[in-house]
């Protein structure tokens, strides 16, 4: 499966729980005139983020089975689960799924 794929997959099984999660793409790069352009939510920020069924944030950080978290992305996933929301790291749908079923239940 590609890294496309998954992202996609995981899209709809976010949205079949009843929540829904936008694609966050972060980066810098050097406009025209030599500006830095900052894109996304700033360094360390999930590759998707949105919100589940019980309007809780989400946040989920989308690795392929051997990738390795950075220290930003660590802690921006703490941060967004000390505030009270869902923070996942990502290697498959099932990853999503299985904290989105135990989260549709909370109370």
């Amino acid at each position: 499966m590609s890294e496309a794929d998954l992202y996609n997959d995981i899209r709809l099984a976010v949205t079949e729980h009843g929540g829904r999660v936008f694609r966050n793409n972060v980066g810098v790069f050097d406009s025209d005139h030599g500006t830095k352009i900052t894109t996304g939510l700033g360094t360390g920020s999930s590759d998707l983020i949105g919100w589940t069924k019980m309007g809780r944030f989400l946040a989920i950080e989308v690795k392929s089975p051997t990738g390795k978290l950075t220290k930003e992305q660590l802690a921006f996933l703490k941060a967004v689960i000390a505030a009270g929301g869902v923070g996942i790291v990502a290697r498959s749908v099932k990853d999503v799924t299985g904290v989105l079923r135990g989260e549709l239940w909370a109370t």
